[in-house]
């Protein structure tokens, strides 16, 4: 409720975009994110401007959360408002994070807002899809990325892309710690969510899916 309150109050007064995403980010620069109910997710989403396509309130708190945690470096698939936000944790953290998109245009756009906030250790790796056979995946340069992910923001390549998000788990293996948790937007959807209880089963992971809005998967795995 307060969520959909503040959503509509911010269209109905015209507040500034910008201003609003530059308040948000230079909070979680300086301070950990709120725990308890807050409007700062719905303050996010509106200053990014994209609306339609941007992380739910519910799903962002899960990954900033997340981000607060988490010891080892982050690697997100699919770059955006989430790059923003947990790269301002990063940089206060001193923890890398790494975010693989494909799109010219929004790796563009993304990389400037990360240049206009002055957003330390965030590197956004420009990687079209590439066939590796059963699927398609970001061609990222393997040998750019740290082995000790502990986090990883699995909100791309879109639906539409062949193979849809399984690449990461063959692609990304090596890369991840020994104790990492994954998480995985847009379960509501048939693919994402048989792709989540798929990797739950294979990784014999704890958690499960969480059904609200789009839906995501929150997957811990740790090995002794």
């Amino acid at each position: 409720m307060l969520q959909s309150v503040r959503a509509r109050m911010l269209r109905r007064y015209e507040y500034d975009r910008a201003e609003m995403l530059q308040r948000v980010v230079t909070r979680l620069s300086r301070a950990r994110a709120p725990r308890m109910v807050s409007v700062i997710w719905t303050d996010a989403i509106f200053g990014w401007g994209n609306e339609r396509w941007a992380a739910e309130p519910h799903y962002l708190r899960e990954v900033i959360g997340s981000a607060e945690v988490t010891r080892g470096s982050i690697l997100e698939c699919g770059s955006g408002l989430t790059t923003l936000m947990m790269g301002a944790i990063a940089s206060r953290r001193g923890i890398q994070l790494h975010s693989l998109e494909h799109n010219p245009e929004w790796h563009a756009r993304v990389c400037e807002a990360i240049e206009r906030f002055r957003l330390t250790n965030v590197t956004v790796h420009l990687a079209p899809l590439r066939d590796f056979g059963s699927f398609d995946w970001y061609d990222a340069q393997l040998s750019e990325l740290p082995d000790d992910f502990s986090l990883v923001v699995c909100d791309g390549p879109p639906g539409v892309t062949r193979g849809g998000r399984s690449g990461m788990l063959p692609m990304m293996r090596g890369k991840l710690a020994k104790t990492v948790s994954i998480l995985i937007d847009d379960t509501n959807r048939e693919a994402e969510g048989l792709l989540a209880r798929k990797w739950i089963g294979e990784l014999g992971a704890s958690n499960g899916l969480h059904a609200g809005g789009r839906g995501f998967a929150r997957i811990d795995v740790c090995e002794s």
